[in-house]
């Protein structure tokens, strides 16, 4: 508000949803918001897009995103730059070792 600018309400950058669940799931879910530090809205959304991200495999899924977010920071790491004879960087070496790892997405 220095600029001058108003600040856009939350509620004009969302839109309201209703979602059914029965009364003892709705007691687990605001338990367990509540215990990870969350609303229930934010864990809606989240596992929107989880479902809609079309992931097979939550647990692989989320072992792939772990590894690639493991990939992106040796490739921004200063010290990873270093050139190796072979023409590969330290960070590169590394991205390649973690990749192997990576878990492919079932067959359908």
């Amino acid at each position: 508000m220095r600029d001058g600018a108003k600040k856009m309400s939350r509620f004009k950058s969302v839109v309201p949803l209703m979602v059914y669940v029965d009364p003892v799931e709705r007691k687990k879910i605001q338990s367990y918001a509540k215990k990870e530090g969350t609303n229930v809205s934010q864990l809606a959304r989240e596992a929107f897009k989880m479902r809609m991200a079309g992931i097979e495999d939550p647990f692989n899924g989320g072992f792939n995103q772990g590894l690639n977010e493991a990939m992106r920071i040796a490739r921004v790491t200063t010290g990873a730059k270093m050139m190796f004879p072979s023409g590969k960087s330290f960070a590169d070496l590394v991205c390649d070792s973690i990749g192997k790892h990576l878990r492919e997405k079932p067959s359908e």
